[in-house]
């Protein structure tokens, strides 16, 4: 159904995107952010995004039409056919932080990503990292939106604004140290 392996990428985003009944904006400016960084432009977005509307009409089991569908198979692997490890782990946290994106990482979710992470046997160990990482990401979101709305414009609420897009930047940086790590 899907040609090209950052198609296949995008699907299983989009199909994660749909487990939990509804695509919240949130999840739909994550993955268009995401097909770009994949390279996709809108039109093949769209078209991936009209493929598993498709595709859920007929089976609205997500995890088993992941599998029926070898979208699991064919995402966790290179254009050579090679399982890439920091390509699994980044796929995993891509879908860790789409399933937090709407600030609840429904069970569905969860069952999706737990059977990539031992699908694609991804250390545990990273995916907890990914987990906690994630739940820290919300944990800064709120605050940021706590000093938006408590502290009027000026030198105080900048500082603490500040210091949270600090903590989130090494937040995100740690993550991508820690893909990158997979493949050495």
């Amino acid at each position: 159904m899907f040609e090209e392996s950052k198609d296949v990428e995008a699907s299983l985003y989009y199909l994660y995107m749909m487990a939990d009944g509804e695509v919240s904006n949130n999840e739909k400016r994550m993955f268009s952010k995401i097909c770009k960084e994949l390279a996709i432009d809108n039109d093949a977005k769209e078209l991936i995004i009209e493929k598993c509307k498709n595709l859920v009409d007929k089976n609205p089991d997500i995890l088993s039409l992941i599998v029926k569908e070898e979208i699991d198979e064919k995402s966790g692997q290179d254009r050579f056919g090679l399982r890439d490890l920091s390509r699994g782990g980044r796929i995993v946290w891509n879908l860790v932080n789409l399933g937090y994106a709407d600030a609840v990482y429904s069970e569905e979710e969860r069952k999706i990503v737990r059977h990539l992470v031992d699908k694609w046997k991804v250390d545990a160990e990273i995916y907890q990292e990914f987990v906690d990482a994630a739940d820290t990401m919300l944990v800064l979101t709120k605050k940021k939106e706590w000093v938006l709305s408590t502290f009027s414009n000026g030198g105080e609420r900048d500082k603490k604004l500040k210091e949270i897009d600090i903590a989130m930047e090494r937040l995100l940086s740690d993550i991508n140290l820690t893909i990158e790590e997979l493949t050495m």
